[in-house]
């Protein structure tokens, strides 16, 4: 069989075709992925549903609550409503003012519960890590021993469910299913929505 011999000008048409071809499967491929995004966009762009409690408005986006609090905003993992009404025994007199520029400790059973705290605390003090009580079981021997000479907030598992300070100590004591409550109740305490 004898093969055709190409020009110059045949090879360039054939060239052309391809880039043309391959320039028209890009442009269906942008033009589709824009097309996706735009009609995504219609259905997801839920409103944060809001909420007046104790004269603070709170956001509801995605199962987290926040309130704007100064230049900044406070995050909760529960409906303020709710983290009210795990215990009316508070007896706490510190507030946000005696955490500013200080290091915090805090020893908690979980690190949901230290998140909860450093997650709304890190914008105001110096430094905030895990610690455990000095002369108290921990479950972490690396952390540091602190005292009640430190900054420490102290959160438990208790039968009872309450927020209090001694010699220097928050503790925040509860059962277990309450106490990502209570430390939401420890920050809305301290930031003075009671």
């Amino acid at each position: 069989m004898i093969k055709r011999i190409e020009t110059e000008k045949d090879k360039l048409k054939r060239d052309k075709k391809k880039q043309l071809i391959l320039a028209g499967i890009l442009i269906f491929v942008m033009f589709g992925s824009i097309f996706g995004i735009v009609v995504n966009s219609f259905g997801n762009g839920r409103q944060a549903e809001s909420l007046t409690y104790k004269g603070f408005i709170f956001l509801n986006e995605n199962e987290v609550y926040s309130t704007p609090f100064g230049n900044s905003r406070f995050y909760f993992s529960n409906n303020p409503k709710d983290a009210d009404s795990t215990t009316q025994d508070v007896n706490l007199e510190k507030t946000l003012t005696n955490y500013i520029g200080e290091t915090v400790y805090v020893s908690s059973p979980d690190v949901l519960y230290f998140n909860e705290i450093s997650g709304n605390l890190y914008q105001y003090v110096s430094e905030i890590s895990e610690a455990c009580k000095d002369g108290e079981n921990c479950n972490d021997e690396t952390l540091p021993k602190k005292t009640c000479l430190d900054n420490l907030i102290i959160i438990k598992i208790s039968e009872m469910n309450r927020i209090y300070e001694s010699s220097n100590c928050v503790y925040i004591e509860g059962k277990e299913k309450d106490l990502l409550k209570l430390t939401d109740k420890f920050l809305l305490q301290i930031i003075g929505i009671k």
